[in-house]
């Protein structure tokens, strides 16, 4: 949803077993009392303190609605679609696998340090960047679609900059 990491919530059915998994009684809690009838989010989660996740979550929906979250991923998803087609066009390039979400995996014909050295060449356009995975022993440059700010025009740059690279 174009958000930080670490945003989100989590719907339980029985709070108690979330205090069963997470409550402490450390000597260093031993001043902590109940406030009225709210829970102590202390003993609901790993941290002893309650980060406000939600509101991260919460606020953008509030302004923006959810129509505007699914017309954005709708977007990625339809670039990295285009993108995956126009990698696979070209001979040079092994393009193995449709993307499931915005992530393509792609390799030249060539060896692993040809690869490498097709990353770093790419990534010192500073215009992109792309990253790497390693899959079945096998070097491969990632292409990921995730900003909110990515459109059509930076993923025709990408592109550009990927064929003249290689």
């Amino acid at each position: 949803m174009f958000l930080p990491y670490g945003t989100g919530l989590l719907l339980v059915r029985d709070p108690a077993v979330l205090h069963a998994a997470h409550a402490a009684d450390a000597r260093y809690l031993q001043d902590l009392s109940p406030v009225d009838d709210l829970p102590d989010f202390g003993h609901l989660g790993v941290e002893l303190t309650r980060e406000f996740r939600g509101l991260r979550l919460w606020l953008p929906l509030h302004l923006h609605g959810v129509r505007a979250f699914e017309r954005e991923l709708d977007e990625k998803l339809d670039l990295a679609a285009h993108v995956h087609r126009q990698l696979a066009q070209d001979p040079r390039l092994e393009v193995p696998w449709q993307p499931d979400l915005t992530v393509v995996l792609f390799r030249l014909r060539g060896t692993d340090e040809d690869n490498r050295r097709l990353l770093a060449e790419i990534n010192s356009s500073r215009r992109v960047y792309l990253s790497s995975t390693t899959i079945d022993g096998r070097f491969f440059l990632r292409l990921c679609v995730l900003s909110f700010r990515t459109h059509a025009d930076r993923v025709e740059e990408a592109l550009g900059i990927i064929r003249s690279a290689c």
